[in-house]
């Protein structure tokens, strides 16, 4: 199997098309185009790439054509987030789609908490009265507020 055909079998695996593929390991469409169309082959920097994000696929098998498709190691050489799904099973590897899957369900989990707690109570006590803001001082009195959220968007509250 040619390093084209290996790139055509990831791709086919992780339901990917060329646009992509090429954005998940960052290459250019162009350079991807070229080695899809047999004009280039990749070079070592496009199956490093691959290899990086794809952990569980097997390095002798991308760059040396020997072995298998994955990893047969029970454990990729970088550690992974959750556990082996099967752990009986040496051949089984998680999948990073899984993997994602699961850290996207944690976290929009945890979004929704977050999003449930009243962001005023959580983030601002209790603001005195202008009454007795007026016998602590004076002459200080809160003119404005700005709230910041993550979506790059505020709210401004003015004081009278």
């Amino acid at each position: 199997m040619d390093d084209k055909e290996k790139i055509e079998k990831i791709m086919q695996i992780e339901k990917m098309n060329s646009v992509q593929f090429a954005a998940e390991i960052g290459i250019q469409g162009s350079t991807l185009s070229h080695i899809l169309n047999g004009r280039n082959k990749p070079s070592l920097e496009v199956l490093k790439k691959i290899l990086n994000r794809f952990r569980t696929i097997n390095s002798d098998w991308l760059i040396l054509d020997t072995g298998t498709m994955y990893r047969h190691e029970k454990h990729s050489q970088t550690p992974t987030l959750f556990p082996f799904d099967d752990e009986t099973n040496t051949n089984t590897v998680i999948s990073e789609q899984k993997a994602d899957q699961k850290l996207q369900s944690v976290f929009t989990q945890k979004r929704n908490e977050v999003a449930s707690v009243d962001i005023r109570a959580a983030l601002i006590p209790e603001l005195p009265t202008s009454n007795e803001l007026k016998s602590e001082s004076v002459n200080k009195l809160v003119n404005k507020i700005i709230v910041y959220y993550s979506d790059n968007t505020f709210q401004e509250f003015i004081g009278h």
